[in-house]
């Protein structure tokens, strides 16, 4: 550093040409030569120097032009020669010469094998600094900035050699170009401009500061303490950026890291100073130094400034709820629209990609919901400036987690500024391939053992939507969700309640025991259109499945339980809602359900009819709604085809006729109730004899999906009510992949023929795969597909067609041998049925337990 007439701090010869000497700066810090005694018979201090800092007199000259003459061998001319008095002063300057070379070559020596040096500090510091001491700096009781102000230590980069970082204070801050003044150490006028982020407090870290993949100060080298021109220029130790890329614990127990400079030659750093190594090992949090968070040193700016009225004049006319940070490369309709430049990363697939929930389209749900929502994407409109504004107004933040986005500097800034400064409360969501090496950076650190809501994939996205919108509420209990969604009513959009006691519609629940369980689809009901809890309905105003069961109750004095009479909000999304409804179901004397298209293609609805038909034996009523009679080829209409009562509503266009139909509805229900086990009628005690349902349970042979869409046998050890996952023990041995959801765990038995209808998913066997050393003993390998085609061959054998559900986009393995995009002829021994949610909870119950 210090000034170009400094030949002091001169490069050695060897390295005139390097790459460190750019735009005619000599790289900062150089050993110092002023301790040549020989030098100074030659050049004093009055000596002019180049650009380089090296003498330009004509002293110099002389030396050059001897020095010319005795490397080429070159005789004295004859009058130089006869000349006794210029032939001995020759030959002095030419050991003189050598004497020199001698000398600096041993100076050279002396320097590569120097130990530290004490930093000297200047008499006018605030304050005082010792070797390695680290400054604490007080920014208040609780503060946990690392904000640089007026008079802190630091360490910052000077501008006469890059990536170099040397010790200063503080004079001044230029709020509006986020720059410091700085006074060096070492007392150099030179570089004192520095930016924001090329300064660092010279403060250790906390832990939760560094993790892996975080960018840091750290010490390698030292430069010698130096008197030029009558200043004392201290030494110390040089820093560096660098990145973590290890963190463990020692014999001792103690907290290590390891990592890597983050620049090099190619960056115009100087890498040839004494001590050089491109990584460092064994480091303490003491070793290191963080640079500041923008938004720390943009709200400190702020504070106190003329526009803070005008900010809470805004807060008071516009509304801000979240914050929501993603990392761009996450979204999937910037990736399609070719809006990422950088590489994508290698797990970023096409499958992977087509099933990943997109951070823009959370961001749409969410303002659809009246939640007001502020983002800011890595190349967006907004200043750094709006961003902090925005902050500091929002309730919430919601931080959409990746690998990627871990490894943006201003995603884990804004991490940082809202957990850490502002303290707001952060939502964690994982986004992206499903990796989790976030966890083991900063991010993940700040943010271990709290619980995150995981968008792995679309067909979750609905659910952990209404997950999300309830931690957001459970943040800002007095705002209004609209459209939220449940796993157990699909498609209906409703306001969100967390109230105990309150239903799904905002009405207090009805508590009282029911006689019978009403099954609908809501996509059949115009009330629900009427109301705005659907988009769209097929079907008429007299064939409203709610219109029918308001008949039937106030025609018979019947209690019926109906899902937006009775089914609570406030138990939660999901598996607490499915729990309600078979409970609800099991204990209820009969089933009236209201059979459509839509009922039979939705999953729902189709579970809640088999659990009654085939797990619970209740006597079921069926009513034809909707329109037409696409339901007939499905599982649902062979089962309603086989017997059982219905009464068809999708004619009746009056009261008149609704009446009709109610009292036909009324018989049937009369037979079926005479007709069923008189416990039905409470004429009898029921039977202690255990219901059977139709999933796995403890001991139990299964076919159970193992990873791309491939199916294994295997034998279920446990079961999770709680996520709804078994744990199972491979048929071949296999440690991996034991934990699956109950949808892809099917019971190893045949199922009835009653079971399977058009639309069904199955599993079904194809291909075959070997064993391998150490890991299994092969097998058959079963698909998940949907059966299109049910027919008879010649020998009265009902025969199956149908097609896989998985393909390459979907990431699932299709170059095995014997692969195939459909299947045909399949009988019913072939193929296998995964349990529905409401089976697999009460067989839970029963079996172990929970």
């Amino acid at each position: 550093m210090g000034s170009s007439s400094s030949a002091a701090r001169k490069p050695r010869k060897k390295d005139f040409s390097r790459k460190d000497v750019v735009n005619n700066q000599r790289p900062r810090r150089f050993p110092s030569r002023s301790s040549v005694k020989s030098c100074s018979e030659w050049f004093s201090n009055d000596d002019e120097v180049d650009a380089l800092g090296f003498p330009t007199n004509e002293r110099v000259k002389s030396v050059a032009s001897i020095l010319s003459r005795s490397t080429q061998g070159s005789p004295l001319n004859s009058k130089v020669a006869t000349n006794k008095e210029l032939d001995i002063k020759y030959k002095k300057l030419e050991r003189e010469v050598e004497k020199l070379r001698k000398k600096v070559n041993e100076l050279t020596l002396q320097i590569s094998v120097a130990t530290s040096q004490t930093i000297i500090t200047k008499p006018q510091q605030p304050k005082k600094i010792n070797p390695g001491q680290a400054i604490t700096v007080d920014t208040g009781e609780g503060d946990e900035r690392n904000l640089p102000g007026v008079g802190d230590h630091v360490v910052a980069m000077w501008s006469g050699s890059k990536w170099q970082y040397f010790t200063a204070t503080i004079e001044s801050f230029d709020k509006d170009k986020l720059k410091y003044t700085i006074e060096w150490d070492d007392h150099d006028p030179t570089g004192r401009q520095v930016d924001y982020f090329n300064l660092a407090l010279d403060k250790v870290p906390t832990v939760d500061q560094i993790g892996v993949g975080s960018k840091v100060l750290f010490h390698q080298g030292q430069y010698k303490q130096q008197e030029v021109h009558g200043i004392t220029r201290s030494g110390g130790l040089r820093w560096h950026e660098g990145e973590i890329e290890r963190i463990y614990e020692n014999p001792t127990g103690q907290k290590r890291y390891d990592g890597r400079h983050t620049k090099g030659e190619a960056d115009e750093k100087w890498c040839t100073f004494k001590g050089y190594g491109r990584t460092f090992a064994g480091y303490s949090l003491e070793d290191f130094r963080m640079p500041p968070n923008v938004f720390d040193i943009l709200s400190s700016a702020q504070t106190g400034s003329d526009n803070e009225e005008e900010e809470e004049e805004e807060d008071e006319q516009s509304r801000l709820d979240v914050f929501v940070s993603y990392a761009k490369i996450n979204c999937p309709s910037a990736i399609q629209a070719k809006e990422i430049e950088d590489d994508l990363p290698p797990s970023y697939e096409e499958a992977v990609v087509q099933s990943m929930c997109d951070p823009r389209e959370i961001v749409r749900q969410l303002k659809a919901m009246g939640i007001k929502v502020f983002i800011q994407e890595d190349d967006g409109n907004s200043s750094l400036l709006e961003v902090v504004n925005a902050m500091k107004r929002v309730k919430v933040f919601i931080a959409c987690l990746s690998d990627e986005y871990a490894s943006s500097d201003r995603c884990r800034m804004e991490f940082q500024y809202a957990k850490k400064t502002l303290k707001i409360p952060v939502i964690p969501l994982v986004v992206g391939t499903g990796s989790f090496q976030w966890q083991m950076t900063v991010v993940g650190l700040l943010i271990a053992g709290e619980l995150y809501i995981h968008f792995k994939n679309k067909e979750v996205q609905g659910a952990k939507m209404t997950e999300l919108a309830r931690a957001i509420r459970n943040n800002i209990p007095d705002l209004e969700v609209r459209n939220a969604q449940y796993a157990a009513i699909p498609g209906a959009q409703l306001p969100l309640h967390d109230e105990p006691g309150i239903g799904v519609t905002g009405k207090p629940l009805i508590s009282e025991k029911a006689d019978f369980f009403f099954s609908y689809c809501w996509f059949n009901s115009t009330d629900a259109l009427e109301k705005k809890q659907i988009q769209e309905c097929v079907g008429q105003k007299w064939s409203d499945p709610r219109l029918i069961v308001s008949k039937l109750a106030s025609s018979t004095n019947m209690k019926s339980w109906l899902d937006i009479e009775r089914l609570e909000s406030a138990m939660g999304d999901g598996l607490g809602m499915f729990g309600q409804i078979a409970s609800a179901m099991n204990e209820c004397k009969f089933v009236v359900a209201c059979i459509s298209f839509e009922y039979a293609s939705s999953d729902n609805c189709r579970m809640e009819f088999q659990f009654a038909a085939k797990s619970l034996n209740k006597p079921i009523v069926a009513l034809i709604v909707g329109k037409g009679g696409l339901w007939k080829q499905t599982a649902v209409g062979k089962l309603i085809q086989e017997g059982l009562p219905s009464v068809d509503f999708q004619q009746v266009s009056n009261a008149s006729d609704m009446d009709e139909k109610i009292r036909e509805l009324r018989e049937k229900l009369s037979k079926v109730i005479e007709e069923a086990v008189p416990v039905l009628a409470g004429a009898v005690e029921p039977s202690a004899e255990k219901l059977k349902f139709r999933a796995p349970v403890l001991g139990d042979h299964v076919v159970c999906l193992h990873q791309r869409w491939a199916y294994f046998m295997a034998t279920i050890d446990s079961f999770d009510e709680a996520t709804m996952t078994y744990t199972v023990t491979w048929d071949d041995g296999d440690p991996t992949g034991r934990e699956q959801s109950y949808k892809d765990v099917a019971l190893d038995v045949t199922p009835s023929i009653e079971e399977i209808g058009i639309g069904t998913i199955v599993l079904f066997s194809q291909g075959s795969y070997g064993g391998t050393d150490g890991n299994n003993t092969g097998g058959a390998r079963y698909h998940q597909g949907k059966v299109t085609k049910i027919y008879t061959d010649d020998d009265n054998v009902t025969r199956f067609d149908g097609n896989h559900t998985k393909g390459d986009l979907e990431e699932k393995w299709i170059t095995y041998k014997g692969y195939e995009l459909q299947f045909s002829g399949r009988n019913i021994e072939d193929l296998r049925l995964s349990p529905n949610a409401m089976d697999a909870l009460m067989a839970a119950k029963q079996a172990f337990n929970v």
